[in-house]
């Protein structure tokens, strides 16, 4: 008899165990890959002494080297996990980021920067990859909204947490008599320790082995040749289009707010330190209240069709992101509710495309379908990133919330064209394992 956790099914072999440490997974990793983009402007500011006109473009740049390294290696990661499995590719990973996190506050100059950013970038596009696939493995199908959303709501307080522990810190340390610099690498060894215990952590916890039994592994040649088939799937294909928007939606949330909290600090006589003080009550509060949103969508989700649901996630995105456009500050805390929107919005768009990817992705190529879409992902963060740093420079730090709006209203008309032509099963009937991919 299949186990629960609550009310999610999981799937046959899936232990309650196995499934607790997914979630410790969700909550860690997620947080530490957003604390990176969040401690970004305190590095450059306290650091490296980056004067703060050129910080949106050397941001930008940073994301767009972790990216490119990401599309390089995620659906590479992806295959591999079919492969030898999720557990070792997520233990590697882990411990990756824990060094490269560790090695970042050491860099003397912006080479420096850039070689340790690639360092965690490699890691990062291990767990990228893993997380998503694993959140799709654990839950039977019936339950797979239920999950995601769990999944979500962990995330964002992962993220909210490593916002108050990178906030806080590094002024805990100051006012115990360290200077800016020390009090950054302390900060970051920390998380760095944590991680690292973590991976350890996964290494007992996860489910060991390959989705299929040895015999049944699938070539390297056919995982490169499902990838490239499963677009053909026009769900499958939104779901590609709707991860890349996805993780450029946190990618710009997490890198953009703090530094124009940074920037609008400093008109304020604020430090960096100060500036990144402040925001952090914006982050956990927006995090914190977007996990309502995130169980009211995971339960709409698993009574839906997929699509409609995905329509209904870049509708909300549209207009939050927009809603930006009157926004002077996050600093300022009227305008809490358009970064309590956002927030909303992100976390939405993640649970609606996993849902939707994770119906019709086959199981025995699950990995490489995901994988793939994780290559999407990264390029959605490498455009973001990359056009969004020169966007906050020139146009000012409203700049990449806007091309992210723009972005949501896109794949908007894509999703209802989709939903028109091709909807797919209502989800509500029977639902059987999507066919293997030629």
């Amino acid at each position: 008899m299949n186990e629960k956790l609550g009310p999610i099914e999981l799937a046959p072999g899936i232990s309650r165990f196995n499934a607790i440490t997914y979630f410790y997974a969700c909550f860690i990793c997620i947080g530490v890959l957003a604390g990176m983009n969040f401690i970004q402007g305190y590095i450059l500011t306290e650091m490296l002494s980056i004067p703060r006109s050129n910080q949106g473009t050397i941001s930008g740049n940073l994301a767009f080297t972790q990216e490119i390294i990401a599309i390089l290696l995620v659906a590479m990661f992806g295959m591999l996990s079919d492969r030898i499995g999720r557990r070792p590719v997520m233990v590697f990973g882990t411990l990756v980021v824990a060094i490269g996190f560790a090695l970042y506050p050491y860099a003397t100059s912006i080479t420096e920067l850039f070689i340790y950013r690639a360092v965690f970038a490699t890691g990062a596009a291990a767990l990228s990859s893993v997380l998503a696939i694993i959140v799709n493995d654990y839950p039977q199908e019936r339950s797979r909204g239920k999950l995601i959303s769990v999944h979500s709501v962990l995330n964002a307080l992962g993220v909210a947490v490593f916002a108050i522990l990178l906030g806080r810190l590094p002024t805990v340390f100051t006012s115990n008599g360290y200077d800016p610099v020390t009090s950054g690498q302390y900060t970051m060894l920390l998380v760095a320790g944590l991680t690292f215990v973590s991976g350890l952590i996964f290494l007992r916890g996860l489910k060991g082995g390959t989705p299929e039994k040895d015999y049944n592994k699938p070539s390297v040649g056919e995982l490169v040749k499902v990838g490239i088939e499963s677009a053909k799937n026009p769900r499958i294909a939104l779901a590609f289009g709707a991860t890349l928007l996805a993780r450029a939606d946190v990618s710009v949330n997490g890198i953009f707010i703090s530094l124009w909290a940074i920037t609008s600090g400093a008109a304020l006589g604020l430090s960096a330190g100060e500036a990144i003080k402040r925001v952090v009550v914006v982050i956990v509060i927006t995090n914190l209240l977007s996990i309502v949103w995130a169980f009211v969508f995971g339960s709409i989700i698993d009574r839906i069709n997929r699509v409609t649901a995905m329509v209904i996630a870049m509708s909300l995105g549209t207009v939050a992101y927009g809603s930006m456009y009157f926004v002077d500050s996050p600093l300022n805390y009227s305008n809490l509710p358009f970064f309590i929107l956002i927030s909303a919005s992100a976390i939405g768009t993640v649970i609606a495309t996993s849902s939707l990817i994770g119906q019709e992705a086959p199981m025995r190529q699950r990995g490489t379908v995901i994988g793939f879409s994780a290559f999407f992902g990264a390029v959605g963060i490498l455009a973001a990133t990359k056009f969004g740093g020169q966007l906050f420079d020139v146009i000012g730090p409203r700049g990449p919330f806007l091309l992210i709006a723009v972005t949501h209203a896109t794949l908007l008309l894509a999703a209802i064209a989709v939903r028109i032509k091709s909807p797919g099963q209502f989800f509500g009937s029977k639902v059987t394992e999507p066919e293997e991919l030629p």
